[in-house]
Formats: C-alpha cells, structure tokens, sequence
C-alpha cells in the first residue's frame, strides 16, 4: 500500500501486502461461532454460517464488526466491553480468510478464461510477478488451512 501524503490514508498501489497478513491464523471454528453468537446477541446481526465457510450473508459479519466500532466510539445505544472488542476481532480474522478464499477463486478463474499475469496484475494495481507470488501463497495457505480443517473435524468427531 502507498500512503497518500494529503492525508496519510493508505491507498492502493504498486506495494506488496504485509507480510503479517499472512500470518494470523485461522480462526477456530468454535470461536467464531461463539463470536456471532455474541454479537447477535448483543446487535442486531444474524448468525449461521461456521469458520472457514461461505458465509450466506458476509455483510452480517461486516454490520456486526461495524456495530462493536459504533458502540466502541459511543455512538451506539450500549457501550461495547472487551468480549464485544474480541469477538468482532475474530470475525474479522474469519472475515479475511473468507476474502482471501475469493481472490484466490477468483485468481483461478482468470487464469481459466486466458487472463494473463499482466493483465490481472494491472487490474487489482500490483506488478504481475507479485500477483503470481501472492495467488500461489493463498493457494498454499488454503491448502493448508484446509488440512487443519480436516485434522480439527477428526478430532471434533464423537466417539
């Protein structure tokens, strides 16, 4: 990200992403079905969809994380305490990794219709060799979330 020197707000540009981004781990699926919950509970947002899934309505998630904010700033009804702060950071995290899961789908689909790497690259505003580094990086992230997934259902499973 480049910095606008007006006003210091990050804009999108020819810089890499952080390389922190790539590093939180995913959420547990458990924590974040009891983050929603929270927050449904407390705002006015549904629930029902898991860690990791397709969220039926991503907005929900995003409305929620945008009420703890309001209420963080005073400007809700109920002031947001710290499992509030919590949880809309772990739907937040889930959030990410629900993105990343689309860019990568995407980045498959524009090599599927012939896109090439320049292309793509000046489309999301990045050099093309780093858009290749980044779509082989979130493959390799899903593929390895996606293992974790499986070890976690294993040993969720009752006996």
């Amino acid at each position: 990200m480049l910095t606008d020197e007006a006003d210091g707000v990050p804009t999108p540009g020819a810089a890499s992403f952080p390389s922190f981004c790539d590093e939180i781990p995913a959420p547990d699926p458990d924590v974040v079905d009891n983050a929603r919950s929270r927050l449904a509970s407390r705002y006015l947002v549904s629930g029902g969809h898991h860690a990791g899934e397709v969220p039926a309505r991503p907005t929900d998630d995003v409305q929620a994380i945008n009420s703890v904010i309001e209420a963080v700033r005073g400007e809700a009804g109920r002031p947001a305490d710290a499992l509030d702060v919590g949880a809309a950071l772990v739907m937040l995290c889930n959030l990410r990794l629900y993105l990343d899961q689309l860019e990568t789908t995407l980045l498959d689909g524009a090599q599927q219709v012939d896109l090439s790497w320049d292309v793509i690259a000046a489309i999301i505003g990045i050099p093309a060799e780093e858009a290749q580094r980044r779509h082989a990086a979130m493959r390799a992230r899903a593929a390895s979330l996606a293992a974790g997934t499986a070890v976690q259902a294993t040993r969720r499973r009752p006996r």
